[in-house]
């Protein structure tokens, strides 16, 4: 039963982020500027703040991915080193987004992405 639930944590979280980083330009930059001035007790520039959160974002999403698809392998039984596919999506993920209107490839968002990858599997070597 616990396999079946991290496989909808995982499915879910798989489609919002999906959903997230593929909004056309103009929105996702409304968002993150949004989220920026909320957040404006932070910092005092909200085009840093911003650009901080905008990279931040992709650190902490694809660990979140990571631990959760971990997670949900260990209890299927599977091999954890299926977890090595989330690097291919954070290519593919950033490859995808010139068919987006206002979105292009970034390898520093690539990076990004892989980077969160690490750290999930960090908190995923720690937890097993």
């Amino acid at each position: 039963m616990a396999f079946y639930i991290f496989l909808g944590f995982t499915i879910l979280w798989f489609l919002f982020m999906t959903y997230l980083f593929h909004q056309d330009g103009e929105h996702t930059g409304r968002t993150s500027r949004e989220l920026a001035e909320k957040l404006s007790f932070l910092d005092s520039d909200i085009n840093i703040l911003n650009g901080r959160l905008r990279r931040l974002a992709h650190v902490v999403v694809y660990a979140v991915l990571t631990v959760l698809l971990a997670i949900t392998l260990k209890l299927g039984g599977y091999s954890l080193w299926l977890t090595a596919g989330t690097i291919v999506w954070g290519w593919a993920d950033e490859a995808s987004k010139p068919l987006v209107q206002g979105r292009h490839f970034s390898w520093l968002d690539v990076g990004l992405n892989v980077l969160g990858i690490a750290i999930g599997m960090i908190a995923v070597i720690l937890i097993f």
